[in-house]
């Protein structure tokens, strides 16, 4: 007697993720993640000794002053602390309303998005006033979230983290700027007069004015020994 195996001739198919979660139909395909330096990368490379200009879109960030060194003041371990704590917050919120389909600000379809090098903005400087350095620190939000959705993530972060930092805050916007910039490795600051000499020379060439802030991006940890990269940027004018 010949056994012959039920549905033998049927091939076996796998799964799809929707079936094995019990729901099944179609998957939708996730909307790309939202990274700042691959979608504007002149913002966020330019290589080093180099000096490039740059045009940056209105853009808008969580932000929050901070005073001192980056390597010794408790105020700006604090406000560094703060800001990140609030960054991811916001970010989680985001994840939320994305898996519930809210849309954002505008009506704005939201994607997931990557939490961008930190920016510093602080006045002009010399090499002995770093103790006293007063900053503006930055990380860069996607457009659709509002000063709302931002209120709400922070005190939900407040709340949850037990930071008093958080408190100091806030969501920021900037206006389309151009900006002067070039990148230094390793810390910047031993060679921040070099620097500004060169940033002069150029400026000089180019006929251009520059005002007297200086911006930052940390592409590596904040504050961190030798080793990580700076973009330096100079706001400039005709």
């Amino acid at each position: 007697m010949t056994l012959t195996r039920p549905n033998a001739d049927l091939s076996v198919r796998k799964l799809s993720d929707a079936e094995r979660r019990g729901r099944p139909g179609t998957l939708v395909t996730k909307p790309a993640k939202l990274d700042f330096t691959h979608t504007e990368p002149d913002l966020y490379s330019v290589p080093e000794g180099d000096f490039e200009l740059v045009d940056a879109p209105a853009r808008a960030y969580l932000s929050i002053a901070a005073v001192g060194s980056p390597r010794t003041s408790e105020d700006f371990r604090a406000a560094t602390e703060a800001l990140y704590a609030a960054a991811f917050g916001v970010k989680v919120r985001n994840k939320a309303f994305l898996r519930r389909s809210v849309p954002g600000s505008g009506d704005t379809v939201r994607t997931d998005f990557g939490v961008a090098p930190l920016e510093r903005v602080r006045g002009a400087v010399t090499a002995h006033s770093i103790d006293e350095a007063r900053w503006t620190l930055l990380l860069r939000l996607p457009d659709w979230i509002d000063h709302d959705e931002v209120s709400e993530g922070l005190e939900e972060v407040e709340v949850a983290k037990g930071l008093p930092a958080v408190a100091r805050v806030t969501r920021v916007e900037y206006p389309p700027t151009r900006f002067l910039q070039t990148s230094v490795t390793g810390s910047w600051s031993r060679a921040l007069t070099p620097i500004a000499k060169g940033f002069d020379v150029e400026l000089r060439e180019r006929g251009l004015t520059a005002d007297p802030e200086w911006y930052e991006v940390c592409l590596g940890e904040p504050g961190a020994p030798t080793g990580h990269s700076y973009i330096l940027r100079r706001r400039v004018g005709a």
